[in-house]
């Protein structure tokens, strides 16, 4: 698409650097903070012809499209499952730790090693983890997960991944594990309320959809439910696009940026390549 200029809501770098002081003083452990950059183009973008182009790049992720109520649609494909049931059986995950993709074979298992042995990744992931299980221990849940994380690789970018599942005891819901989950350490932060609290404030513009949960449930209680990353929310001619990361002791604002952008461009790809 020509004509298609950007702009960048905030600034993500300062928004960083203050975050990692709350860090340092003992605010929290992590912090997600997005950024948002706002694309206006000379012609109405097509939704349908986004989300197929999303669907395209991201055959392994959740493609979703949904009205907003006020004539936006907002489009994405989450990598990131919150929960799952099936024949009695919950499934989540930690998603956690990124790096990019190599441009060969040889590069990306150099960049997945690193990734595997970073320090800092490793603690940003277990972070998710530990908060997952005890979030849904109240529920009476006993999760099962193996260890170390492994990898999970998406067309652009690569993530430590842990598998979690748990028989649902009785009396216990799908939405049950859904509101003790989100919003998750890969959205939010840990501890929940304190970082949470600092979101809106440190990246100075307003979420809307983006980190929430989609999902469906059927009559018989078992559905799916994912988080709303990876995103734009489209309105005619403009069009808002979204990326966050994890921040933890550690953490530069560079690096924070780099992953950003890399998680930005697969949907700016897919936005530029309409006609």
């Amino acid at each position: 698409m020509a004509s298609v200029t950007r702009h960048e809501a905030g600034d993500y770098r300062a928004a960083v650097t203050r975050a990692l002081g709350s860090i340092a003083a003992g605010e929290f452990q992590k912090i997600v903070l997005a950024r948002a950059q706002d694309l206006t183009a000379g012609a109405p973008f097509h939704p349908l012809r986004l989300l197929n182009g999303i669907r395209q790049r991201f055959p392994d992720c959740y493609s979703f499209s949904l009205a907003d109520g006020a004539g936006g649609s907002f489009i994405g494909a989450s990598p990131e499952r919150l929960v799952r049931l099936s024949q009695g059986w919950l499934e989540t995950e930690a998603l956690a730790g990124s790096a990019p993709r190599g441009a060969g074979a040889s590069e990306d298992a150099g960049l997945a090693a690193a990734l595997r042995h970073s320090e800092k990744d490793r603690r940003e992931h277990r972070l998710v983890l530990d908060s997952i299980v005890r979030r849904l221990a109240p529920l009476g849940l006993s999760l099962e997960f193996s260890e170390p994380p492994g990898l999970r690789r998406l067309a652009n970018v690569q993530h430590l991944h842990t598998p979690l599942r748990a028989a649902l005891p009785v009396g216990v819901r799908l939405l049950d594990a859904v509101a003790r989950l989100h919003p998750t350490p890969a959205v939010g932060g840990t501890p929940r309320d304190a970082a949470v609290a600092r979101i809106r404030e440190l990246e100075g513009f307003p979420r809307g959809l983006y980190a929430g949960v989609l999902g469906w449930v059927n009559a018989r209680g078992g559905g799916e439910f994912f988080v709303g990353l990876r995103s734009a929310l489209v309105r005619g001619a403009s069009a808002r696009v979204y990326a966050g990361a994890g921040l933890v002791a550690g953490s530069t604002p560079d690096q924070e940026w780099a992953e950003t952008e890399l998680k930005f461009q697969a949907l700016l790809d897919a936005i530029l390549a309409q006609p």
